[in-house]
């Protein structure tokens, strides 16, 4: 029933005290059991499932996508009326009408969910991909000036390249200043370097960072999305002003230090982006981390990572991680001395 934002309003518009307190206790306590709620509401399966069915179907409610208990969250009024809306201005005087009376159903219930802050502006949790997936798409065709984006994690899968294509194209085509961090692991990935070539040459800027940064989008610098720790499908959209302020200065120093991503994938490229890994790589090793916090970091597969730490275990004449990263600190191979870090990267 999630999908049923098309259903005509007068179908699934709340009509009583059931449905209210259904969205009021969700609200209060995200992320309850079905069965929970309707026993600490008192209702009957039959009036619980009429009053979860309606505000499902108006995208009020949503399914966790990670649990298999039928955990449910509330989504903002505004944001079910966004999606709501998009659909009724396709019709005709009629959807005209029922959009009009879906507002003021909507504007009575309040406003919507501020789970986890203490801001003035709400904090809401999307808890499915395909929640952020069309929240990325009704975002991107509200946008006005800018779009800030930051995609870890190294090379993209061409899929999600593809299901981002045409929505990037619309809006550099509408003049939308767009720009792009990847990590330097991306640059090794073909399918990505053509997709670059193809936005870059619409406007885009692209660059690229060594370590991490979050997974972000920023619209007009007054609403991001942001990835959740702990659900990989999820995001967490933020409208709060001082949230979005503090993740775009996060995301201009981290632009401050990238650097354009290449727009051609050659052997040269492939050497240089080679070396500048392995110096990335020997500078966590010095902080002592391991191989799978390093991989992570750099966007790389482990078994990659792995292989590079070898290499300079061996060229280093180490015995483990940790002398590794003693032995690096006490040659200065991190300190900008070309002469010996040239001998532990030449390839």
């Amino acid at each position: 029933m999630r999908n049923g934002v098309n259903a005509q309003p007068e179908e699934v518009s709340p009509r009583g005290a059931d449905t209210v307190s259904l969205y009021c206790a969700t609200l209060s306590a995200p992320g309850t059991s079905w069965e929970e709620l309707r026993t600490t509401l008192g209702l009957s399966p039959e009036s619980f499932d009429r009053a979860a069915g309606e505000l499902l179907a108006l995208g009020l409610l949503e399914h966790s996508s990670i649990t298999g208990d039928r955990r449910l969250y509330a989504a903002g009024p505004a944001s079910a009326l966004l999606r709501i809306s998009r659909t009724l201005q396709s019709t005709l005087a009629e959807g005209q009408q029922q959009l009009g009376r879906l507002t003021s159903v909507l504007s009575a219930l309040g406003p919507g969910p501020r789970q986890g802050t203490g801001g003035e502006g709400p904090v809401e949790r999307l808890v499915s991909l395909e929640s952020v997936q069309r929240t990325i798409t009704e975002l991107s065709a509200q946008a006005r000036q800018e779009v800030l984006t930051s995609q870890p994690g190294g090379p993209r899968p061409q899929e999600q390249l593809q299901e981002s294509r045409s929505r990037t194209e619309e809006m550099l085509g509408r003049g939308i200043a767009m720009r792009t961090l990847y990590q330097r692991s991306a640059q090794f990935s073909p399918v990505t370097v053509d997709f670059v070539r193809f936005v870059t040459a619409l406007g885009a800027q692209v660059h690229t960072v060594d370590d991490a940064f979050m997974r972000l989008l920023v619209f007009d610098r007054e609403t991001a999305l942001i990835s959740l720790r702990d659900d990989t499908d999820g995001a967490l959209l933020v409208r709060d002003p001082h949230v979005v302020h503090f993740a775009v200065q996060a995301y201009e120093r981290a632009w401050s230090e990238s650097r354009p991503f290449p727009a051609r994938y050659e052997r040269q490229q492939v050497v240089e982006g080679s070396d500048a890994v392995k110096q990335s790589i020997m500078r966590l090793l010095v902080e002592g981390l391991e191989v799978g916090v390093i991989a992570r970091r750099l966007g790389i597969s482990q078994r990659t990572c792995q292989r590079h730490i070898s290499e300079l275990l061996h060229r280093l004449g180490a015995r483990n991680r940790l002398q590794a990263g003693y032995l690096i600190g006490r040659l200065g191979l991190l300190d900008g001395d070309p002469s010996p870090a040239d001998g532990v990267l030449a390839e």
